[in-house]
């Protein structure tokens, strides 16, 4: 298991959550959290980057669409990027990555 690690950052009006390690069922609350506080005081756009990201599991999935949900609600855009490997697959698998674009 990789440890996650998680920063984020504003730049040109969005904030940018960059994702490391695995994204599984003990680390993704952290995420969940990153993602409301950078939905605090609301970006014009959210974007999670996971090139970073070594695994997800459904707890990680759920978190994103979760992410996406709440970024539409706050009136921001969401993007997904740099999904590779096993993230990429799952994103396929559930169909997610038709939902993220």
């Amino acid at each position: 298991m990789t440890e996650l690690i998680i920063r984020t950052e504003r730049t040109d009006g969005h904030a940018v959550v960059t994702v490391g390690g695995d994204l599984d069922y003990d680390s993704h609350g952290r995420l969940d959290d990153a993602v409301g506080a950078a939905l605090d005081d609301p970006p014009a756009g959210l974007v999670v980057d996971l090139a970073a990201v070594t695994y997800c599991d459904s707890c990680g999935l759920r978190v994103l669409l979760g992410a996406h949900r709440r970024a539409t609600e706050a009136g921001a855009t969401f993007l997904l990027r740099g999904a590779q490997g096993q993230p990429a697959r799952a994103l396929k698998l559930t169909g997610l990555d038709e939902v993220f674009g």
